[in-house]
This record gives structure tokens, C-alpha cells and sequence, in this order.
């Protein structure tokens, strides 16, 4: 929708929908011996023809097929086409992502097994790539005075350009994870995680602090040679606030044999993965 002769707004809605997914499960395990309250079955730690598969082995992976996801998103943008020197584009996503397999980039790097090898609706629950509300804008400044006599003070404030882009989002979800293995499925214990989850926690159910980061850059044209040569100086800015953008979390809880939380996971900050503030300077020449 067209605001006036250069703003515009848009609103739209995204639906996304995967099928026939990849995950992980353990294949070997059979006749489980109990079950936790919550109702996943609880496998024999021994090895033999009554609790494997095929006895002449322990657990077997499979990356199997048939994970469903869905990505549901409303989106909002606003974008000032560049006139008087001076452009903006901005955009506001409100988001919920949705799968019934543990997800991550790439199986050999570690995703985790789903809980239950019988029953993968067990894993419906927020992706880890979930993040609810996602803001982004960007803009550039170029101001124009004409009206200064001074050739000194037109030189200096004119042949200036300032770019900025700010993101700001939810942060990453993560799984609350015990402190022990609670169904004998070695394998649910392996990959990113430490540990199967807790009674009656659903998968991705934290949330670590939100991420925001402001970038800038400066760049200041020294002289134009007949416009064809034009040396410039810049001055940039990766995370200008130097904000710590937490990625990871301790989400790891007391339990007990039966899986009830005895001691709750700290929440702390564990690690950053995205960089603090870095400061650069150069020189630059087109022509």
C-alpha cells in the first residue's frame, strides 16, 4: 500500500509446510520393561534376543524419513524509497515454527534422537530455529546542504554518507535436559543434548536472552576528480553497543530415577557464538 509519493507498506502472510523430513532413531530397541509417568517406554539396559532387535547389537541409528514441520509467519514492511538523500527499509516478522523431530543443520554434526522410537509425536514442539518476533532495519543517510556559502563548511558538510542496520530478535529455544538417561535409549542421551528431558517437559520450552546487534558505517568522499575519481575514507562498526548475544544457556536439571526435577536448571549464560564490538577504519578509491 502506497503511503505517499516514496513511503510504502506491505503486510503479508507466509505458510510453510515440510514433509517427509529426516530424523533420528534408535531401530534396535523392542519390548520396553516400564514406562515414565508421562508415558514414554523405559528400554533394558541388557542385550539379548528380548530386548534388541538384533542381538548382535547394541543400538542401531537410523536416519529415517517422515518428520513434519510447519512455519506460520506474519510480516510487516515499511520502505522509504531513497530520496533527499535519505532511504529506509524496515520489517517486523511475527513468527511460530513447528516440527515432531529434534532439527539441526546437519545429522553428522549431532542432532538429537527423538525421545520416544515408537511414537515421534512425543518431539511436537517449537523448532530450534523457532524465534516468535524477528525486527530488522536498515537505512542510509546521504544529507545534501547547498544553501552554504562557505566553501569550507559545504566541503565538510556535504560528500557524506552514514549507512546503519539494526536486527533484533527472540532468542535461540532450547530443550531442558536431566541429568541422566531416563528411558535406557543410550542414543537419546547423544548428539546436542546430555540427557533425555525431564517428566512432562515438551522439547524446546526455554529460551535464551534475545539477540540485537546495531551495525554503522561512515564513509566520507575526500575529493571528486571530474566525478570519475573519487578517494573516500570509512569508518565501520559491528555491534556498536558491544551487546553479548547469549546463544546458549545451562538448561540441564537434577532428576530422578524416575525422571521429577529434584533441582531446577540455573538458566545462566553458558556461551556467545556472534561477535562483540569491532571497530575498522580504511580507505577506498572508485573510479
Amino acid at each position: 500500500r502506497q503511503l505517499s509519493q516514496n513511503d510504502a507498506i506491505t503486510a503479508s502472510y507466509v505458510n510453510t509446510n515440510g514433509r517427509n523430513l529426516e530424523y533420528l532413531r534408535n531401530l534396535n530397541l523392542i519390548d520396553p520393561i516400564g514406562y515414565l509417568a508421562d508415558g514414554r517406554p523405559v528400554y533394558s539396559s541388557t542385550r539379548n534376543a528380548a530386548t534388541r532387535l538384533n542381538p548382535l547389537f547394541n543400538n542401531i541409528a537410523l536416519q529415517d524419513i517422515g518428520a513434519n514441520s510447519s512455519y506460520n509467519a506474519a510480516v510487516l514492511t515499511y520502505q522509504r524509497r531513497l530520496t533527499q538523500g535519505f532511504e529506509v527499509f524496515g520489517s517486523y516478522t511475527w513468527s511460530h515454527s513447528i516440527s515432531d523431530a529434534p532439527e539441526a543443520n546437519a545429522y553428522d554434526q549431532g542432532s538429537l534422537f527423538i525421545e520416544d522410537a515408537t511414537n515421534r509425536n512425543r518431539d511436537r514442539g517449537n523448532s530450534a530455529i523457532n524465534r516468535p518476533h524477528a525486527f530488522s532495519l536498515s537505512s542510509i543517510w546521504m544529507p545534501t546542504f547547498k544553501s552554504i556559502d562557505n566553501p569550507v563548511l559545504s566541503y565538510l558538510a556535504n560528500n557524506n554518507q552514514l549507512a546503519l542496520l539494526f536486527v533484533a530478535s527472540s532468542g535461540d529455544q532450547q530443550n531442558i535436559t536431566a541429568n541422566q538417561v531416563l528411558n535406557g535409549d543410550a542414543l537419546t542421551g547423544s548428539g546436542l543434548g546430555n540427557a533425555t528431558r525431564p517428566l512432562f517437559v515438551g522439547r524446546n520450552t526455554v529460551r535464551a536472552p534475545s539477540v540485537y546487534q546495531l551495525d554503522l558505517r561512515y564513509t566520507r568522499t575526500l575529493v571528486k576528480l571530474r566525478d570519475r575519481f573519487q578517494p573516500r575514507f570509512f569508518a565501520e562498526a559491528n555491534n556498536v553497543l558491544n551487546h553479548p548475544n547469549i546463544t546458549m544457556i545451562n538448561t540441564n536439571a537434577a532428576v530422578t530415577a524416575a525422571g521429577a526435577i529434584t533441582t531446577p536448571p540455573t538458566y545462566a549464560p553458558v556461551s556467545t557464538l556472534l561477535e562483540g564490538r569491532i571497530i575498522q577504519f580504511g580507505f577506498r578509491a572508485d573510479w
